[in-house]
């Protein structure tokens, strides 16, 4: 989401050394380079835009958004370009074939391989033979006692599956959903547990067949998570639990706002506690749950609002000494997007460009959703917001096409129903309006 960072953290740590990243990590992790660090950089320009759209060049942010799966060293650059070429598929068989391999080395550099290629192509038409088997070799990998690289990896392949296989999948996500509640309650890694948590998220999402499902998995995530005597969890669990919320809430507002509603306001008080927390992205996650809802309601104001806005003045408030400057900096214009949601009615404006062109995510609904999708897909979201009609289905919007390549998308063509096309209407309205005032003041002069 909007100033927080997500569970690609915990997949660089698991490539690099299966650690769960601190603050320190992190900040560490900011100096590397200029490209690595071109992410916050861009967020940092984007949170400072007051009222204006913040637009970023997908080119870069997303492209630097891949480093997790780019930091393997047994990984040369020329497996990387051959993966990427005309003879992908070979090198995904021989992946496929590695899975079985006894040592965990092996398979985890199988899983580094699929979990690119499934990131930066879309294949949902050219693997759909072998979808079964593929989803039952990556949920082998997830189960795994005895590696948490290979679990977490192939955690991540399996929702890059269903976002490349999943939407009529709902009897393959029935048994995949039991064995990511599982891990979500029984694992010993927090890391471990968290992607799980991320990926059973994306997964309902894409294949569960209705609201209720949707219902189903946040009750799960409340009663793990959002009681009083899980505030000791590791943040990282905790913000997950919240991001995951937030997306299938998305699904309960389209598919029942009354149940929507009654069923935030039951967490309404664990949002609240959200709010106190050390971790500034637990923070985030909690306040943009309550943009969200918010903006649902359509304009009336949720339970408590008048103690909420309150809490949401007195964070972004707070001392850069408590949580140091990137954290606060982050907290702060969180903060502000939020209550400038609730104050005033106003989403964030911010458009990805893709192709040289721009689509605007103008809600809190579309921005939540774009967060989940590119915590899983990384790097690759721009070619399968081109290719996949998964995610064009999801965002309203789809591409007239020229050629093969990314870069040769020669216009967005946007549904006249959608967010994107109303806002367009919006401005034409508003230039006319200007236009017509113009003209009336020189005819009266």
């Amino acid at each position: 989401m909007v100033g927080a960072s997500n569970t690609n953290e915990l997949l660089r740590a698991a490539l690099n050394s299966g650690r769960t990243p601190s603050a320190g990590g992190r900040s560490s992790a900011s100096k590397r380079g200029s490209r690595q660090s071109t992410p916050s950089k861009m967020r940092s320009r984007a949170e400072s835009r007051e009222g204006s759209d913040d637009e970023f060049d997908d080119a870069v942010s997303m492209a630097s958004d891949d480093t997790w799966i780019e930091t393997a060293d047994d990984d040369s650059a020329a497996q990387k370009a051959a993966e990427a070429g005309d003879n992908w598929e070979s090198i995904f068989d021989e992946a496929m074939d590695s899975l079985g391999e006894k040592r965990a080395v092996t398979r985890e550099k199988a899983l580094s391989t699929i979990v690119r290629i499934m990131s930066l192509r879309y294949l949902g038409d050219e693997l759909a033979g072998s979808r079964i088997s593929l989803l039952e070799a990556l949920k082998r990998s997830a189960r795994s006692t005895k590696s948490e690289k290979e679990s977490m990896l192939g955690l991540l392949a399996l929702g890059q599956w269903f976002v490349n296989f999943g939407m009529d999948e709902g009897d393959e996500y029935a048994g995949v959903e039991s064995m990511l509640r599982t891990l979500v309650s029984d694992h010993k890694s927090p890391s471990v547990r968290a992607v799980a948590l991320n990926i059973l998220g994306i997964a309902n999402f894409v294949a569960a067949v209705d609201f209720n499902d949707a219902a189903d998995v946040m009750r799960f995530v409340s009663e793990r998570f959002f009681a009083p005597s899980a505030a000791s969890a590791p943040a990282s669990l905790l913000r997950q639990a919240l991001e995951t919320y937030g997306l299938l809430l998305t699904v309960l507002i389209d598919g029942n706002m009354q149940l929507a509603e009654h069923t935030f306001n039951r967490v309404f008080a664990a949002h609240m506690r959200a709010l106190a927390a050390d971790a500034v992205d637990v923070r985030v996650a909690a306040a943009q749950n309550f943009a969200l809802m918010h903006e649902a309601l359509g304009g009336d104001e949720l339970d408590r609002q008048e103690e909420l806005v309150a809490t949401l003045r007195a964070i972004k408030q707070e001392s850069a000494k408590r949580h140091g400057k990137r954290d606060t900096h982050a907290q702060r214009s969180a903060m502000r997007d939020v209550l400038r949601s609730l104050e005033d009615g106003d989403a964030p404006q911010m458009r990805l460009v893709l192709g040289g062109r721009s689509v605007a995510f103008d809600r809190w609904q579309r921005i939540v959703r774009l967060h989940s999708f590119r915590t899983c897909l990384g790097g690759g979201l721009p070619t399968h917001f081109v290719e996949n009609p998964l995610l064009q289905d999801v965002f309203d919007v789809h591409f007239d096409r020229v050629g093969e390549s990314l870069a040769d998308v020669a216009r967005v063509v946007v549904s006249p129903k959608s967010e994107l096309a109303k806002l367009r209407t919006k401005d034409m309205r508003k230039k006319r309006s200007a236009h017509n005032a113009q003209q009336a003041a020189f005819d009266f002069e």
